[in-house]
């Protein structure tokens, strides 16, 4: 008999904590889906605004500047409402390869990478 009460007490706390879990699990999707819709919101704007910040942003992390190669830079790191922090790349690479674009119909600009001449001895 002690053995079905210890059993019970167990299963009831095993309940509790799932419950816990899920209601957790469940105000995460929720400000998930609500920091989506603040993003498609604000897809095509020009100019930053105060309500954006508030609404995207959780908050800001300002590191201190620091002088590498004789060039000061600071890293700030930016916490998004329900996602957190992420990693952008400092620079992304311009790929080898022509770019071709189609401005509008029947014009395409293309980007080649410009070659370095030689140079010449005189």
């Amino acid at each position: 008999m002690c053995n079905d009460v210890n059993e019970q007490k167990d299963l009831r706390e095993r309940l509790t904590r799932l419950n816990n879990i899920l209601e957790e699990l469940n105000c995460k999707t929720t400000s998930t889906e609500k920091f989506v819709e603040a993003v498609r919101k604000y897809t095509r704007v020009k100019k930053l605004t105060a309500r954006m910040v508030t609404e995207l942003i959780e908050h800001i992390e300002v590191h201190h500047t620091e002088k590498i190669d004789g060039v000061k830079t600071q890293k700030l790191l930016i916490y998004y409402n329900c996602i957190g922090s992420t990693e952008i790349p400092d620079e992304v690479p311009i790929p080898e390869a022509d770019i071709t674009m189609k401005t509008r119909k029947g014009v395409e600009v293309t980007y080649v990478p410009a070659a370095i001449p030689a140079t010449t001895a005189v």
